[in-house]
C-alpha cells in the first residue's frame, strides 16, 4: 500500500483552456472517489495519474517515487475502463492472463494467479469463456481481474459501472469495493454518480470547473458540504440565499428569503463564514406545518412516490423547494396546490457560501 500525492497538478491544453487544477494525497489503501458531472476535469485528473496524459504544471508522487514523466507501463498501475477494453479473441483466463505474459511471469505461476484472480471477482471457474459469452456485469469483473492481478501499487477505475443497469450496479460496486479492500490497493475511482461514491468510498474529492470544491468523507459532504455547488451536487439539497441576522458562538441566526428567520446551529466555523452566503437545507430534514407556524411558507406544486417516501415540491417566494417525507412521517396526505408551511430542523441546516 502506498499513498498518492499530486503537488499543485494542473493540465491546460493547447489553447489555453484549463482542464483541471488540484493538490490532493491519497492515503495508503485508501478508497479514493474524484466526483464530479461531465467536463470537470475528473477523467483528465485520472489519466494524468495513469501516465496517458502529461500535467502541464506540478508533480504526481506514488509513495517516495516521482512518477511524473514515468511512463505508463513503468507507474505499476492497474486500470479498468468504463468499456472493459477486453480482447474478444482471448479467453476469460487468457484476458486476466495478459499483464502477467508482460511481465514475463511463468506459465505455472500465472495460471495460479489467474485461477486466484477470478475467484476473487467471482468468476472461478471461468477461464475457459470466450468474452462474448459473458454478460456486462462479468465482462466488469475480468477487467477487475486483469487490473488486480498484477498487484498493483495503485488501481484505477475510470467510470467503470456506468454501462451496466441498476441492480448489476450495484452487485459490481459491492464486488469493486470488497476485492479493492482485501488486495490492500490504494485506489483512485472516476464517477459522475453521487449514490456510487457515497456508497463505495472512503473519501470525495468533489469537482467542478477543473477545481476541487471539497474533499472529505462521505457523511463530512453530505452533512457538511462547503460550498453551495456541493450541496446541490451532493443529495439535491435546497440551497437558499440568506442574511446574517445575529451570532451566538458557533451558532447563526439568518433571514431566509420571505423574511423569517431560522437559528442555524452549525456548530464550530459557523461564526467565521463571511461573503455571500446561504443555507442548506436537506429535503428530508424539511416537515410540513401550517403555513403561518414555520420558517418558510408556499404551495405545494406536485409530488413524486418514491415507495418508502414520497418527495413534494413546494413553490417559495419564487424557488422550488423539495421536501421528501417517509410514508409515516407525513401528517396527512398533502394536496397539490395546498398552501403549506414548512419547517427546518436547525441541527440539519448548514451554512455553505454561495
Amino acid at each position: 500500500m502506498i499513498p498518492v500525492r499530486l503537488d499543485q497538478v494542473s493540465k491546460t491544453y493547447a489553447n489555453n483552456t484549463p482542464a483541471v487544477s488540484v493538490d490532493l494525497t491519497l492515503g495508503s489503501g485508501e478508497f479514493f472517489t474524484l466526483l464530479g458531472p461531465s467536463g470537470c476535469g475528473k477523467s483528465t485528473l485520472l489519466r494524468m495519474i495513469a501516465g496517458f496524459v502529461e500535467p502541464t504544471t506540478g508533480r504526481i508522487h506514488f509513495g517516495d517515487r516521482d512518477v511524473t514523466r514515468t511512463p505508463p507501463h513503468k507507474r505499476d498501475t492497474g486500470m479498468v475502463f468504463q468499456n472493459y477494453a477486453l480482447f474478444p479473441h482471448l479467453t476469460v483466463a487468457q484476458n486476466v492472463a495478459y499483464g502477467l505474459v508482460v511481465r514475463k511471469i511463468g506459465k505455472a505461476e500465472r495460471s495460479e494467479q489467474v485461477e486466484r484472480a477470478l475467484k476473487q471477482v467471482g468468476l472461478a471457474g471461468y477461464g475457459d469463456r470466450r468474452v462474448d459469452q459473458l454478460s456486462g456485469g462479468q465482462q466488469q469483473r475480468v477487467a477487475l481481474a486483469r487490473a488486480v492481478v498484477i498487484s498493483p501499487s495503485v488501481l484505477l477505475l475510470d467510470e467503470p459501472l456506468s454501462n451496466l443497469d441498476a441492480k448489476l450496479r450495484e452487485e459490481t460496486r459491492a464486488q469493486i469495493r470488497e476485492v479493492q479492500r482485501s488486495a490492500g490497493i490504494t485506489a483512485v475511482y472516476v464517477t459522475h454518480d453521487q449514490a456510487e461514491a457515497m456508497a463505495m468510498s472512503d473519501r470525495i474529492a468533489v469537482l467542478d470547473r477543473g477545481s476541487v470544491h471539497q474533499v472529505g468523507t462521505p457523511r463530512e459532504i453530505y452533512q457538511r458540504p462547503s460550498t453551495s455547488f456541493v450541496a446541490r451536487f451532493i443529495g439535491g439539497s435546497n440551497v437558499l440565499p440568506v442574511e446574517v441576522a445575529g451570532r451566538s458562538g458557533g451558532d447563526v441566526t439568518v433571514r431566509l428569503p420571505g423574511g423569517r428567520e431560522l437559528d442555524v446551529r452549525n456548530g464550530q466555523g459557523a461564526s467565521d463564514l463571511e461573503g455571500d452566503l446561504a443555507v442548506s437545507l436537506r429535503p428530508e430534514s424539511l416537515r410540513f406545518c401550517e403555513p403561518s407556524d414555520g420558517e418558510l411558507a408556499g404551495t405545494v406544486s406536485g409530488e413524486e412516490f418514491n415507495g418508502a417516501s414520497t418527495s413534494f415540491t413546494v413553490e417559495v417566494e419564487g424557488t422550488t423547494i423539495t421536501v421528501t417525507s417517509a410514508q409515516e412521517d407525513l401528517r396527512a396526505h398533502v394536496q397539490t396546490g395546498e398552501k403549506v408551511g414548512l419547517t427546518a430542523d436547525p441541527h440539519r441546516a448548514w451554512l455553505v457560501t454561495r
